[in-house]
């Protein structure tokens, strides 16, 4: 399931490909990314030095090198400081719902300026965020409970606004891409969680995100959101998985640009 998240960059992606996986969390897209790159070189990159242990485990337990043609590693670096690789390093850039955490217009752009300049000069930078999403039945008020305070929570309180993945063309074109020949392309993808077993893995993924101590339930309420608020938002994600019939589904906004 993890690399259909990335199946609108596959098909570009060479055997001897450097790539550079942001935000890798568990390390699942890095790993898979060595299928297709067997014989190049595949960094991890994220915040979460406890994150990164699991995705270390997970690429020892795979056997795989760390060093050489077709080796993985995972390193902690944030893409909102300098990234610690010269310019023009990688052939790939790939990140998967970052910017959907980065508070538009300034930081994003920051991200991006910085990605590129890691990229080497045809190099591809592949972006993949939300831009909506929406639970059914709508009965159970998700849509407000999830949907809304979410968006709370990523702009830390302010007032509702795009989410980033919404503008990301004109972030690119911001960015120093050349938008108006080609290099820079905007398509949509989904995401659908329908039958019980995927209603069940994402309700357990949200329940706990949203228990006492997880950074994400701090986040909601740092950004306002009461603890009645998350409780009912419990409630109804777990009314929402045992529902029958239930499903949700979000828009994607995949980028590919060519530096």
């Amino acid at each position: 399931m993890a690399m259909v998240q990335v199946s609108f960059v596959l098909p570009y992606i060479k055997k001897f490909d450097h790539i550079l996986d942001v935000g890798c969390g568990p390390g699942t897209i890095t790993i898979g990314f060595t299928k297709y790159a067997s014989e190049g070189r595949i960094v991890g990159i994220d915040i979460s030095k406890e994150i990164l242990q699991k995705a270390k485990a997970l690429a020892a337990a795979a056997e795989l090198p760390t060093q050489g043609p077709g080796s993985v590693i995972f390193e902690e670096s944030d893409v909102l400081q300098r990234l610690p690789y010269a310019n023009s390093t990688f052939d790939i850039v790939y990140c998967s719902q970052l910017f959907g955490h980065l508070p538009p217009p300034n930081l994003p752009l920051k991200a991006l300026v910085e990605l590129r300049r890691v990229l080497k000069p045809d190099g591809i930078l592949a972006t993949r965020d939300g831009v909506a999403q929406h639970f059914y039945p709508q009965s159970l008020g998700l849509d407000r409970l999830w949907v809304q305070n979410l968006s709370r929570a990523l702009h830390k309180g302010a007032p509702p606004a795009d989410l980033t993945g919404t503008i990301m063309p004109a972030l690119f074109r911001r960015a120093g891409f050349d938008a108006d020949s080609g290099k820079v392309r905007c398509r949509a993808g989904s995401v659908v969680y329908a039958d019980p077993e995927a209603r069940k893995w994402l309700a357990w993924r949200g329940i706990g995100q949203l228990q006492p101590g997880d950074p994400f339930r701090q986040s909601w309420i740092d950004a306002g959101i009461t603890e009645e608020e998350i409780e009912q938002t419990l409630a109804a994600v777990k009314k929402w998985a045992e529902t029958e019939d239930a499903w949700y589904a979000s828009l994607q906004c995949e980028m590919l640009a060519w530096k």
